[in-house]
Protein backbone atom coordinates (compact mmCIF):
# COMPACT_ATOMS: atom_id res chain seq x y z
CA UNK A 1 0.00 0.00 0.00
CA UNK A 2 2.87 2.31 0.81
CA UNK A 3 4.30 1.72 -2.66
CA UNK A 4 0.98 2.69 -4.24
CA UNK A 5 0.75 5.91 -2.25
CA UNK A 6 4.32 6.84 -3.13
CA UNK A 7 3.62 6.08 -6.79
CA UNK A 8 0.48 8.21 -6.69
CA UNK A 9 2.29 11.27 -5.43
CA UNK A 10 5.25 10.65 -7.73
CA UNK A 11 2.82 10.38 -10.67
CA UNK A 12 1.51 13.82 -9.82
CA UNK A 13 5.03 15.29 -10.09
CA UNK A 14 6.46 13.29 -13.03
CA UNK A 15 3.95 11.01 -14.76
CA UNK A 16 6.26 9.59 -17.45
CA UNK A 17 9.05 8.68 -15.01
CA UNK A 18 6.64 7.12 -12.52
CA UNK A 19 4.97 4.96 -15.15
CA UNK A 20 8.35 3.81 -16.43
CA UNK A 21 9.38 2.90 -12.88
CA UNK A 22 6.20 0.93 -12.17
CA UNK A 23 6.37 -0.80 -15.53
CA UNK A 24 10.05 -1.69 -15.32
CA UNK A 25 9.60 -3.17 -11.85
CA UNK A 26 6.55 -5.14 -13.04
CA UNK A 27 4.50 -4.31 -9.95
CA UNK A 28 2.01 -7.19 -10.06
CA UNK A 29 0.68 -6.23 -6.62
CA UNK A 30 -0.11 -2.71 -7.81
CA UNK A 31 -1.86 -4.09 -10.87
CA UNK A 32 -3.87 -6.56 -8.78
CA UNK A 33 -4.85 -3.77 -6.39
CA UNK A 34 -5.99 -1.66 -9.35
CA UNK A 35 -8.09 -4.52 -10.69
CA UNK A 36 -9.55 -5.04 -7.21
CA UNK A 37 -10.39 -1.33 -6.97
CA UNK A 38 -12.16 -1.53 -10.33
CA UNK A 39 -14.09 -4.62 -9.18
CA UNK A 40 -15.14 -2.83 -6.00
CA UNK A 41 -16.30 0.16 -8.03
CA UNK A 42 -18.40 -2.06 -10.31
CA UNK A 43 -19.90 -3.74 -7.27
CA UNK A 44 -20.83 -0.53 -5.50
CA UNK A 45 -22.03 1.18 -8.69
CA UNK A 46 -24.43 -1.58 -9.70
CA UNK A 47 -25.57 -2.90 -6.32
CA UNK A 48 -25.81 0.13 -4.05
CA UNK A 49 -28.98 -0.25 -2.05
CA UNK A 50 -29.52 -3.89 -2.97
CA UNK A 51 -30.04 -6.35 -0.18
CA UNK A 52 -27.02 -8.61 -0.53
CA UNK A 53 -25.73 -11.13 1.93
CA UNK A 54 -22.05 -11.15 2.83
CA UNK A 55 -21.60 -14.27 0.71
CA UNK A 56 -23.34 -12.64 -2.28
CA UNK A 57 -21.20 -9.54 -1.91
CA UNK A 58 -17.97 -11.57 -1.79
CA UNK A 59 -19.08 -13.73 -4.71
CA UNK A 60 -19.82 -10.69 -6.90
CA UNK A 61 -16.56 -9.03 -5.89
CA UNK A 62 -14.57 -12.17 -6.73
CA UNK A 63 -16.39 -12.49 -10.06
CA UNK A 64 -15.69 -8.90 -11.09
CA UNK A 65 -12.08 -9.09 -9.92
CA UNK A 66 -11.52 -12.26 -11.92
CA UNK A 67 -13.26 -10.69 -14.91
CA UNK A 68 -11.14 -7.53 -14.69
CA UNK A 69 -7.91 -9.55 -14.35
CA UNK A 70 -8.79 -11.90 -17.21
CA UNK A 71 -9.82 -9.18 -19.64
CA UNK A 72 -6.80 -7.11 -18.59
CA UNK A 73 -4.54 -10.09 -19.20
CA UNK A 74 -5.98 -10.79 -22.65
CA UNK A 75 -6.05 -7.16 -23.71
CA UNK A 76 -2.52 -6.47 -22.49
CA UNK A 77 -1.15 -9.63 -24.12
CA UNK A 78 -2.58 -8.77 -27.52
CA UNK A 79 -1.78 -5.06 -27.22
CA UNK A 80 1.79 -5.85 -26.19
CA UNK A 81 2.15 -8.06 -29.23
CA UNK A 82 0.97 -5.31 -31.55
CA UNK A 83 2.98 -2.58 -29.80
CA UNK A 84 6.16 -4.66 -30.08
CA UNK A 85 5.84 -4.33 -33.86
CA UNK A 86 6.25 -0.56 -33.47
CA UNK A 87 8.86 -0.35 -30.74
CA UNK A 88 11.40 -2.29 -28.77
CA UNK A 89 9.80 -1.10 -25.53
CA UNK A 90 8.24 -3.08 -22.72
CA UNK A 91 6.00 -6.03 -23.48
CA UNK A 92 2.64 -7.30 -22.30
CA UNK A 93 3.57 -7.50 -18.61
CA UNK A 94 4.12 -3.74 -18.60
CA UNK A 95 0.72 -3.17 -20.17
CA UNK A 96 -0.89 -5.49 -17.63
CA UNK A 97 0.41 -3.21 -14.88
CA UNK A 98 -0.78 -0.07 -16.71
CA UNK A 99 -4.24 -1.55 -17.25
CA UNK A 100 -4.42 -2.64 -13.63
CA UNK A 101 -3.52 0.83 -12.42
CA UNK A 102 -6.27 2.24 -14.63
CA UNK A 103 -8.76 0.57 -12.29
CA UNK A 104 -8.14 3.34 -9.78
CA UNK A 105 -9.66 5.80 -12.28
CA UNK A 106 -12.94 3.96 -11.78
CA UNK A 107 -13.09 5.43 -8.30
CA UNK A 108 -15.36 8.03 -9.90
CA UNK A 109 -18.05 5.35 -10.13
CA UNK A 110 -17.67 4.61 -6.45
CA UNK A 111 -18.01 8.27 -5.53
CA UNK A 112 -21.01 8.76 -7.80
CA UNK A 113 -22.79 5.67 -6.46
CA UNK A 114 -22.38 6.83 -2.88
CA UNK A 115 -23.54 10.37 -3.63
CA UNK A 116 -26.45 9.14 -5.79
CA UNK A 117 -27.59 6.90 -2.94
CA UNK A 118 -27.98 10.01 -0.80
CA UNK A 119 -29.30 12.30 -3.56
CA UNK A 120 -31.81 10.27 -5.61
CA UNK A 121 -32.32 12.85 -8.39
CA UNK A 122 -28.73 12.15 -9.56
CA UNK A 123 -29.53 8.54 -10.51
CA UNK A 124 -30.57 9.36 -14.12
CA UNK A 125 -27.01 10.61 -14.69
CA UNK A 126 -25.57 7.15 -13.96
CA UNK A 127 -25.17 6.20 -17.63
CA UNK A 128 -23.37 9.46 -18.37
CA UNK A 129 -21.02 8.98 -15.42
CA UNK A 130 -20.37 5.38 -16.48
CA UNK A 131 -19.45 6.45 -20.03
CA UNK A 132 -17.29 9.32 -18.77
CA UNK A 133 -15.43 6.99 -16.42
CA UNK A 134 -14.81 4.42 -19.15
CA UNK A 135 -13.48 7.13 -21.48
CA UNK A 136 -11.18 8.47 -18.74
CA UNK A 137 -9.95 4.95 -18.03
CA UNK A 138 -9.24 4.40 -21.74
CA UNK A 139 -7.37 7.72 -21.94
CA UNK A 140 -5.28 6.71 -18.91
CA UNK A 141 -4.41 3.39 -20.53
CA UNK A 142 -3.56 4.97 -23.90
CA UNK A 143 -1.33 7.69 -22.44
CA UNK A 144 0.54 5.36 -20.15
CA UNK A 145 0.80 2.53 -22.68
CA UNK A 146 2.37 5.03 -25.06
CA UNK A 147 4.83 6.03 -22.33
CA UNK A 148 5.62 2.42 -21.48
CA UNK A 149 6.09 1.35 -25.10
CA UNK A 150 7.82 4.61 -26.03
CA UNK A 151 5.54 5.25 -29.01
CA UNK A 152 3.10 7.98 -29.91
CA UNK A 153 -0.39 8.09 -28.48
CA UNK A 154 -1.90 7.38 -31.90
CA UNK A 155 0.05 4.14 -32.32
CA UNK A 156 -0.77 3.09 -28.78
CA UNK A 157 -4.47 3.82 -29.33
CA UNK A 158 -4.43 1.89 -32.61
CA UNK A 159 -2.72 -1.12 -31.05
CA UNK A 160 -5.11 -1.10 -28.08
CA UNK A 161 -8.18 -0.86 -30.32
CA UNK A 162 -6.88 -3.50 -32.72
CA UNK A 163 -6.17 -5.83 -29.81
CA UNK A 164 -9.62 -5.26 -28.34
CA UNK A 165 -11.32 -6.79 -31.39
CA UNK A 166 -10.28 -10.42 -30.66
CA UNK A 167 -11.08 -9.99 -26.96
CA UNK A 168 -14.61 -8.75 -27.69
CA UNK A 169 -15.05 -11.46 -30.32
CA UNK A 170 -13.96 -14.08 -27.78
CA UNK A 171 -16.48 -12.78 -25.24
CA UNK A 172 -19.29 -12.94 -27.80
CA UNK A 173 -18.23 -16.42 -28.94
CA UNK A 174 -18.22 -17.66 -25.33
CA UNK A 175 -21.63 -16.12 -24.70
CA UNK A 176 -22.97 -17.71 -27.88
CA UNK A 177 -21.52 -21.09 -26.95
CA UNK A 178 -23.02 -20.84 -23.47
CA UNK A 179 -26.45 -19.96 -24.88
CA UNK A 180 -26.29 -22.87 -27.34
CA UNK A 181 -25.27 -25.20 -24.53
CA UNK A 182 -28.16 -24.02 -22.38
CA UNK A 183 -30.54 -24.34 -25.33
CA UNK A 184 -29.55 -27.98 -25.75
CA UNK A 185 -30.04 -28.63 -22.04
CA UNK A 186 -33.48 -27.08 -21.80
Amino acid sequence: MRTLLNAYFAYDREPAQTVRGLVENRRFGAAAAGYAAAALCWLVFFWTGAELTAWGLLWRFAFFWLLEMTLGYLWSALSGLFLNFFSGGNGPSALFVVMGLSGFVQGLLLCFALVAAAVPWLKPLAVLVLLLTLVLRLLFVVRNAARAAQVGAGKAFGALCFALVPVVAGVFLCAGAASLFLAFLF
